[in-house]
């Protein structure tokens, strides 16, 4: 289910800490997109040097006391879903490497998001009609201006990368007010998420916000998607992709397709990932959880999910007496190479002027500012996953719900696993 070239190269946050975009039927100016932004501070603005680079690029301020900025970027293209080839498209390569497209979008995201498009129906085929999008960035390295103040303990020639009150909430929640008044500009297609593989048109994204505003929680059907694969001939894989956003590990579940209802395995990975991000507690290897069907789930840890993006897990299988095939219990990963990553993202923790001018060129380096409730349901308790006081999601429509007709059925975008 995976592309072994590129495995293990997903992006992780660094240069930029989210990114997420609008799709667009027919190129539009960048005026429009400015007059849209009229509310927000812009400290900058960006030309396109060359035919593969966004043809304009606003800088909008963002938490000033760490240097944050967001970056809203025009392109006269379609998303470009193959991320480019080392050797027969390069410049697109590098661009997708540097996270340029967003941090944890990985090659075929936009495709695998029509695939599992439940909650728009006609996602699974409009999205593909776009001719041009709009990048939208966030990023506490890109736009620096000089007089910007630096975090305690880096130097005049270190940038960190990422502020010591780091939260990507607040990120997700500020770019959800900078991506509503993109979404009425003509020729809007729909809202994507690459890093969560979430499409929504207009309507059903001010729906989601406002549903997940009442209820007081966040809108993670809004930023994460839900997917369903047949794994095997009798085994069904389910999971969610997009927790990175938030760094927490995406959820899984294998089970016996017949013997579980697709909503409340859904339901389930769902409550799982809420209650990670509400409570601040990951899972191990071991812990366990009343889920459906009425018996107890385990949970796996896995520093490799089986279907794409690659990125860590945790597998939920349940304890019903049925043993899942021996590829859907291999948990990935080499002891020696995740001690190298870790050794990595240490070194990541910081970058020169010098080398953002290098990777990013010296409009960048240079600044570009001008003037102008989860229930405790995994804590041994008896509480029922379907509570609405513990759901962490918007409800699918019915007419949308992977339960509808043969969730398994290869019109509805399932691909076989491996």
């Amino acid at each position: 289910m995976r592309d072994s070239d590129l495995k293990g190269l997903a992006m992780a946050k660094g240069l930029f800490t989210q990114g997420i975009c609008v799709l667009l039927e027919h190129a539009i100016d960048s005026e429009q997109i400015e007059s849209a932004l009229s509310g927000f501070e812009i400290v900058g603005r960006h030309e396109a040097t060359g035919p593969d680079d966004p043809t304009f690029t606003l800088v909008l301020r963002f938490r000033p006391e760490v240097a944050g900025h967001v970056l809203v970027s025009l392109s006269p293209k379609p998303w470009p879903d193959d991320m480019g080839d080392p050797e027969d498209a390069a410049e697109l390569f590098v661009a997708w490497s540097l996270g340029q497209f967003g941090p944890l979008a990985f090659p075929g995201c936009l495709t695998r998001a029509c695939e599992q498009s439940w909650a728009w129906e006609e996602g699974k085929e409009v999205p593909l009609r776009h001719v041009a999008h709009i990048r939208v960035l966030t990023s506490y390295v890109i736009g620096r201006d000089e007089d910007d103040e630096l975090e305690s303990g880096t130097s005049d020639e270190e940038t960190q990368l990422l502020p010591d009150d780091y939260d990507s909430l607040a990120e997700l929640q500020f770019l959800m007010r900078v991506i509503s008044p993109l979404m009425e500009l003509p020729g809007v297609i729909c809202y994507f998420n690459p890093g969560g593989e979430v499409l929504r048109d207009a309507t059903g994204l001010r729906q989601g916000l406002n549903h997940a505003w009442i209820h007081d929680f966040p809108p993670l059907d809004m930023w994460t998607n839900v997917r369903l694969y047949q794994a095997t001939e009798t085994w069904s894989l389910m999971d969610t992709v997009g927790n990175g956003q938030f760094d927490l590990p995406d959820m899984e579940a294998v089970f016996l397709a017949d013997h579980y209802k697709a909503a409340e395995v859904e339901e389930f990975l769902r409550n799982a990932a809420l209650f990670s991000l509400r409570e601040d507690n990951d899972f191990e290897d071991g812990d366990t959880a009343d889920g459906p069907g009425g018996v107890v789930w385990l949970a796996l840890e896995c520093d490799e999910a089986l279907a794409d993006p690659p990125r860590p897990t945790i597998r939920w299988i349940p304890e019903d007496g049925n043993e899942p095939p021996g590829e859907l219990l291999d948990t990935g990963g080499d002891e020696e190479e995740e001690e190298d990553d870790d050794l990595e993202d240490d070194e990541l923790d910081l970058i020169t002027e010098q080398e953002i001018e290098r990777l990013l060129g010296p409009d960048f380096a240079d600044g570009l500012s001008e003037s102008d409730d989860a229930e405790d349901i995994f804590g041994g308790q008896d509480d029922d996953f379907g509570d609405e006081s513990s759901q962490g999601d918007a409800e699918l429509p019915d007419e949308t719900d992977p339960l509808d007709d043969d969730p398994l059925d290869d019109t509805k975008g399932e691909r076989e696993g491996n």
